[in-house]
């Protein structure tokens, strides 16, 4: 009863929130991403600190939203991941200072250090100072995660950089920076001598994944990746990155260099306390809007046995096309129920409950009704602490009224964790959602479907969710 009354005190804080600061999506928003580093006070598990890698929409008044994934970056609990939703608001102080509050609502888990539900609570304000094109912070926060001993203050600094991203929201635009393609990818993960947490050898990971990329120039890119374990070993296991390629030469064919550091764990991997780093090399392929990479990397995690080398085939779809060319996005944020099936669970599994899961999405309309969707949920109720799914796919909107549309979408996608028996990781899903538009920039949206283990044998629950869409614009 105590968790189910914090999840709706939760969920009514968010909605308010959401509500006071729709009006700010009118404005001119722009896209602002965030890295943070906490030293938690409390000695209460092997997590020592947590690493947050954000992603906002933000308005002129200093109003914003968007996700955030917070991990394990100090200690031991590598593989200890929260995703949800964040609201906050800068305020300047002058020309150069400012000061940000803001609250995180999400859920997670993983190395074995929430054994119940992994709703996670975390408000934080944070001074710093403008230094152009990036902004320094230092602040305090808190964090709570039910179901676990985790309920500490932390001290940590705080990077934000705003990406100049060209969005209008009803009105004009402006930025430096070009959205310039979404990529998916598959690159199995080949360890050399790395064992597991139980001392047994790690074995070859197949993962997929999706990766956003900006364009800062015609040599150089920003990306953000994502990638879940769908075969092989190290069920659960799942990595963000974030990094820089430079790209050489002119032409549809080009050769590229990339770094990138981030996060990563889970699926018994040891990588230490979460932080991991890569170094790769490759060759991009672009004789139209559909493109294609190969390269490799290696990856390594900063403080544990974890090293890999990577293959990777990347396919992406290139956004542009002029000055005043336009894309049509849409995010959302909500709440989503599972209902377990018999086999929902592992036979040696702890927990038995029925999964709460807040989930954020990314939707990309490559014309008026078709999408591309990118979406994560991640548990906060139910006894799945730590129990999280990554889907990519496509999506269909059929408008029925000027307020009403129907959704129709199917994914492929990775999962795992607490137990739940993903088979391996692969997971399909397919979902209707009905949407009914409360202002122009913000829909309600109630949906219904199923996802299921790609084996047969394992886990299919029926889903059902509730959540609020916000469409934007990009210029390219």
């Amino acid at each position: 009863m105590k968790i189910k009354t914090i999840c709706l005190n939760s969920l009514r804080a968010a909605l308010a929130f959401l509500c006071l600061a729709a009006p700010a999506q009118a404005e001119r928003p722009n896209l602002v991403f965030r890295l943070a580093l906490d030293s938690l006070s409390y000695d209460q598990s092997d997590i020592e600190g947590l690493s947050g890698m954000s992603l906002f929409v933000v308005s002129e008044r200093g109003f914003y939203f968007g996700e955030s994934i917070y991990s394990a970056a100090l200690g031991q609990g590598g593989g200890f991941f929260v995703g949800g939703v964040e609201l906050g608001k800068t305020t300047p102080i002058g020309e150069r200072f400012f000061v940000d509050a803001s609250l995180f609502i999400g859920g997670g888990g993983g190395a074995a250090q929430v054994p119940g539900d992994g709703l996670m609570l975390r408000p934080q304000v944070h001074a710093g100072i403008n230094l152009g094109r990036v902004r320094l912070g230092a602040g305090v926060a808190w964090t709570h995660v039910s179901g676990s001993d985790i309920s500490s203050p932390s001290f940590g600094v705080v990077l934000s950089r705003p990406l100049d991203l060209a969005i209008v929201s009803g009105g004009g635009a402006g930025g430096n920076t070009e959205f310039s393609q979404m990529r998916v990818r598959y690159r199995p993960y080949i360890p050399l001598g790395s064992t597991k947490r139980n001392g047994q050898p790690l074995q070859t990971m197949h993962m997929l994944g999706a990766e956003m990329i900006f364009a800062e120039s015609d040599t150089r890119e920003t990306f953000i990746a994502a990638n879940g374990a769908v075969a092989g070993d190290a069920e659960g296991y799942a990595d963000w990155q974030l990094g820089q390629r430079y790209l050489l030469g002119q032409g549809a064919l080009r050769a590229y260099g990339e770094a990138a550091f981030g996060i990563g764990g889970g699926g018994a991997v040891e990588s230490g306390g979460g932080l991991i780093a890569s170094i790769g090399a490759g060759l991009r392929w672009q004789p139209g809007r559909l493109g294609f990479d190969l390269g490799v990397s290696a990856i390594t995690s900063l403080t544990g046995d974890f090293l890999v080398v990577s293959p990777a085939l990347n396919i992406g779809l290139a956004f542009g096309g002029g000055q005043g060319h336009s894309t049509e996005w849409q995010i959302s944020t909500g709440l989503t129920q599972q209902f377990p099936n018999a086999n929902f669970r592992k036979p040696t599994a702890p927990n038995t409950g029925a999964p709460l899961m807040i989930d954020t999405k990314i939707d990309l309309f490559l014309s008026d009704n078709l999408y591309l969707s990118g979406q994560a949920y991640t548990a906060l109720a139910g006894g799945a602490g730590g129990y999280q799914i990554g889907l990519i796919g496509l999506g269909y909107r059929h408008r029925l009224t000027p307020r009403w549309s129907l959704s129709g979408e199917a994914f492929v996608g990775a999962g795992g964790g607490a137990g739940v028996d993903t088979k391996g990781g692969l997971l399909l899903a397919y979902g209707v959602d009905l949407d009914y538009a409360l202002t122009e920039r913000m829909y309600l949206t109630l949906g219904a479907g199923q996802v299921m283990a790609l084996q047969t044998g394992g886990m299919a629950p029926l889903t059902a969710n509730l959540g609020l869409k916000f469409p934007f614009t990009t210029l390219h």
